[in-house]
């Protein structure tokens, strides 16, 4: 209608309402942009909504594991100190006593990652839609930081876990196992989550077969000086780790969100 209406003023030269009728085409095209625009604006918001929600539930997650890793490490860093000094004579143990915690610093954790919402918001270019800089940067540090694959990989392959494992007889490593191995629940019957080690436990294999469990361990000299390493690991992962969730915001990210 607007054309033939425009095609109308041209054959009878009325010039002002030619004029009129540009700028109505003009301003329709302008306004039609506008609209557009705006209606991508607010779907960019709901998606960054979205987007933000996920991410710090995500991110609360990884906060959980974090938090219950150290507590895993800080139980099989002093579980290793003790078998260290048990097996080398340096502290009076009793063989159970040693076992337990030489077994207790060969165990590592472990927890699947929970970063779908980061990798798909990367995937997609929308990083920059997250607007609140703090949750961005302590996501792009966490999920980019390779202290959690590196603390993985070092308790899969630690020499000190083969050499104690390869001691023992099969008997006596599924008793630890058993009764002092990682556990969903708390002495209470209650569900922590991740694992943990932090209980008291007892053998019931006989008196013998723990006497010649440490004797084996005892027998090579490799096992000592692969659990030093161990324990040396063990303990510098922690720092880093607690550095990590310093340095990225990840504890702080979540103490903002409670009000007095």
């Amino acid at each position: 209608m607007i054309l033939r209406r425009v095609i109308s003023h041209v054959k009878n030269q009325e010039w002002t309402a030619i004029a009129i009728d540009f700028l109505i085409v003009v301003f329709g095209v302008f306004a039609g942009f506008q609209v557009n625009n705006w209606n991508e604006a607010r779907q960019d918001r709901a998606r960054a909504a979205v987007y933000s929600e996920r991410l710090k539930a995500e991110l609360h997650a990884e906060l959980e594991y974090a938090t219950a890793l150290l507590e895993y490490n800080s139980v099989a860093s002093r579980a290793g100190n003790a078998a260290y000094l048990g097996l080398s004579g340096q502290a009076v143990m009793d063989d159970e006593t040693i076992l337990i915690n030489a077994y207790r610093a060969s165990q590592y954790n472990w927890y699947e990652r929970r970063r779908a919402a980061f990798d798909e918001i990367v995937a997609s270019g929308s990083l920059g839609l997250i607007s609140d800089v703090g949750l961005r940067e302590t996501a792009i540090g966490i999920y980019n930081t390779p202290i959690f694959s590196i603390t993985l990989s070092e308790g899969q392959s630690s020499r000190y876990r083969d050499l104690f494992r390869m001691s023992i007889e099969p008997s006596l490593h599924n008793d630890l196992s058993k009764n002092c191995g990682d556990k969903e629940y708390d002495s209470n019957g209650a569900a922590v989550g991740l694992l943990t080690m932090d209980y008291p436990c007892t053998l019931t294999v006989r008196p013998d077969e723990m006497a010649e469990g440490v004797l084996a361990l005892r027998s090579d000299p490799e096992v000592a000086r692969a659990l030093k390493l161990r324990n040396a690991q063990v303990s510098g992962r922690t720092y880093d780790l607690e550095a990590t969730i310093r340095t990225f915001g990840l504890k702080k990210l979540f103490e903002e969100d409670v009000t007095p």
